[in-house]
């Protein structure tokens, strides 16, 4: 029979945190690099929306990002409920996917989040 070796939370909490920080920093950084390749499109909504949605990639893309987004922040809802946190936070996160994208907003939310659950325990 198989032993299983215990790990300490607050080590295992850590270690993901740094990850989950690390990569909202990534996810802050990398989609404005490529969007100021092209200001252009930045400075026009119309210009913008139509390179997203420009062929059959971009539109495959744009729709899953739509769909992870929308997903992300009703459950990021239901979870700030859960650990009972304003739920007000929700604005932050809605921002940080529209300001900057969902690869900030979401490893920043977990980031947060493992920040709460070690506060409570």
């Amino acid at each position: 029979m198989l032993n299983s070796t215990p790990i300490h939370a607050k080590s295992s909490f850590n270690s993901i945190k740094t990850l989950y920080l690390l990569l909202a920093i990534a996810g802050s950084i990398a989609p404005w690099f490529w969007l100021l390749q092209d200001p252009s499109a930045l400075l026009s909504p119309s210009l913008f929306f139509q390179r997203a949605f420009a062929n059959n990639v971009t539109l495959a893309l744009s729709d899953d990002l739509v769909i992870s987004a929308i997903a992300f922040w009703c459950w990021a809802w239901v979870e700030l409920k859960r650990l009972r946190v304003s739920q007000l936070w929700i604005l932050l996160y809605v921002g940080l996917t529209f300001g900057i994208g969902l690869s900030c907003a979401l490893p920043f939310f977990l980031y947060r989040r493992e920040q709460i659950i070690e506060q409570t325990e």
